[in-house]
């Protein structure tokens, strides 16, 4: 495969795994946006010849060929679709951009070229044995997603973070939306949703910190989610899934399968999580799936583990969810309101 010269459009928190991944990969750095000179400096750390652009879009230069985008949420639809107008592969990270209209606005001006999004959870090999267990232990009955993180104030100190324009919301689409991901691309859609959320008084921050809600499957299947950054000192997340022939339980990098007849089984165990209250301190091997794969679907012309597509129908669910908290009522997932956030 032919080495990708990659413009990083962002240098945040974010950055250091991805960058971390790229240094591995069959990639070679040649921008980096951002009007940060330390960070500049940081990417340069690994990528001696990375040059330093701003505004965004002069970082896609002649020769580049891949665009990673790291910045603000709010603003992944624009600098992608200039990528894609370039004839750039896009992989962006989560989530698509901070409302249902601009992600499906951004699936669609990519449609032409490569697009994947950074859901890495769906990559760890307990996600992967979730997703191929299910349906193999019988119906799902019901089960539950459990995001009990943490992150101090100097996290939302930052301008803009946890607010409405830059990200779109607080821990269910900047943290949560990871653990639900997984659920979803696991599960499925569900029929509805119902959502209270709320800031606690461990925060100073306009979006919410903590999320409850049911996902109303239609048929009898109900699915509990509850998130926080508000649980100092932050703990593994989990997905359990019960079913008529017994119940997985996946915690942090963790799968064990109890099965009906009380016996139980570690299916897959490795090391990384979320809970980190740095998570530009998270392990990148996650991040590195992620990008290989993107690197091979574009090549072969193959949807990516995370396609804009997939993506997509889980925002679809993050939007149900913000506006039945904002309404105080249940809202179908297919309600053609929400494409107007």
């Amino acid at each position: 495969m032919t080495a990708r010269r990659v413009a990083v459009l962002g240098a945040g928190l974010a950055a250091a795994p991805h960058l971390a991944a790229l240094e591995r990969s069959d990639c070679e750095v040649v921008t980096v946006a951002t009007r940060d000179e330390d960070r500049a400096a940081k990417v340069r750390q690994r990528f001696p010849d990375a040059r330093r652009c701003w505004p965004p879009e002069t970082a896609l230069q002649d020769g580049v060929d891949l665009a990673l985008v790291l910045s603000p949420p709010g603003t992944h639809l624009e600098l992608a679709g200039e990528a894609a107008a370039r004839g750039i592969d896009v992989i962006v990270e989560k989530p698509l951009d901070i409302g249902l209209r601009r992600a499906a606005e951004l699936v669609r001006v990519t449609r032409d070229t490569g697009l994947a999004v950074c859901f890495q959870h769906r990559a760890k090999a307990a996600g992967r044995a979730l997703k191929d267990l299910y349906g193999d232990l019988g119906p799902l009955t019901g089960g539950g997603i459990d995001v009990p993180w943490w992150r101090p104030q100097s996290y939302y100190d930052e301008p803009g973070r946890g607010t409405y324009a830059r990200d779109g919301g607080g821990v269910l689409i900047t943290q949560a939306v990871h653990v639900l991901d997984l659920f979803l691309w696991t599960v499925g859609t569900p029929e509805r949703v119902m959502a209270h959320a709320g800031t606690s008084a461990l925060h100073r921050m306009e979006a919410e910190d903590t999320l409850a809600a049911i996902l109303d499957y239609g048929d009898g299947r109900i699915v509990t989610l509850n998130a926080t950054t508000a649980a100092p000192p932050g703990r593994d997340e989990r997905i359990t899934l019960a079913c008529a022939g017994g119940t997985a339980v996946l915690t942090g990098g963790e799968l064990v399968l109890h099965r009906a007849d009380g016996t139980a089984e570690a299916v897959a165990r490795e090391d990384g999580t979320a809970t980190a209250a740095d998570p530009s301190l998270m392990p990148a091997g996650w991040h590195q799936a992620v990008l290989d794969d993107a690197l091979d679907a574009f090549a072969s012309g193959r949807e990516p583990l995370a396609s804009g597509a997939s993506a997509l129908a889980t925002q679809r669910v993050v939007a149900a969810l913000y506006a039945s908290a904002a309404r105080g009522r249940w809202v179908d997932t297919d309600d053609e309101t929400l494409e107007e956030q």
